[in-house]
Formats: structure tokens, sequence, C-alpha cells
């Protein structure tokens, strides 16, 4: 699913700044981590709609497949129950 050379293109523009690329694919979705290294250039990483672009761009994946997380983001929330809301049985 994922174009190499373009993968091994883009892990090169970010190191060059300090950061790594880590991309993993699950079925249609291909989730793509973004970590800072000791050394990274806090304002050399794009706003994600840009990288989102790039990333499409050079690993011939559709934008919306892409699952982005950057430094910082907060880890996936794994859900057991479907979330539940006001006037619901049980709920307050």
């Amino acid at each position: 699913m994922v174009d190499d050379a373009g993968l091994r293109t883009m892990r090169a523009a970010l190191e060059a700044d300090g950061y790594l690329l880590d991309v993993s694919e699950d079925g249609e979705r291909l989730e793509a981590r973004i970590s800072a290294g000791p050394g990274a250039c806090e304002d050399c990483l794009v706003p994600k709609p840009v990288l989102l672009a790039m990333l499409h761009q050079a690993l011939g994946v559709p934008e919306q497949s892409i699952d982005l997380r950057y430094p910082g983001d907060p880890p996936h929330e794994i859900r057991t129950q479907p979330p539940r809301f006001r006037g619901d049985p049980g709920e307050a």
C-alpha cells in the first residue's frame, strides 16, 4: 500500500529537523507517528494538514486514510463500551 521510496524520502526530510516517522498499516488505514528527537527543531514541523498532503503525495495513500499523530498528541482512546449521554437509561 505504501510507496517505499516516498517513505524513505519523507523520513530523510523529517530526520533533517530531528524528527522520526514511524508508519504502520492496518487494513485500509495508515498510522503515521511523528516523534521528536532530543535536538528537534520545534518550529520546523509543519501543520498537520500540510504534512497530510505531503504524506499523501509521497506515499500514494489517500489523505482520509492517514491517521497522523504528532509529538504531544494524546494516545488513542480505547473504548470498551459506547459513550453514554444524558437521558440514556442509567445516566443522571
